[in-house]
C-alpha cells in the first residue's frame, strides 16, 4: 500500500502500476495519521490493496 497526498497521487498510481502491472484500488483515508510515501504532508489516499 501506497499513502499518497492530492499532490502526489499520480506518482503512486504509476508506482503501483510499475510494480504490480495491475490497476489499483485507490480509497480515501479514513484516518489523517499517516504521511505521504512522498513528501511531508498527510495522506488523503490510500493506493493498493
Amino acid at each position: 500500500m501506497i499513502f499518497t497526498c492530492e499532490e502526489h497521487i499520480d506518482i503512486a498510481i504509476d508506482e503501483y502500476v510499475d510494480e504490480t502491472e495491475q490497476a489499483p484500488d485507490i480509497a480515501p483515508m479514513d484516518n489523517n495519521e499517516k504521511q505521504c510515501s512522498f513528501c511531508e504532508k498527510k495522506a488523503v489516499y490510500v493506493v493498493g490493496n
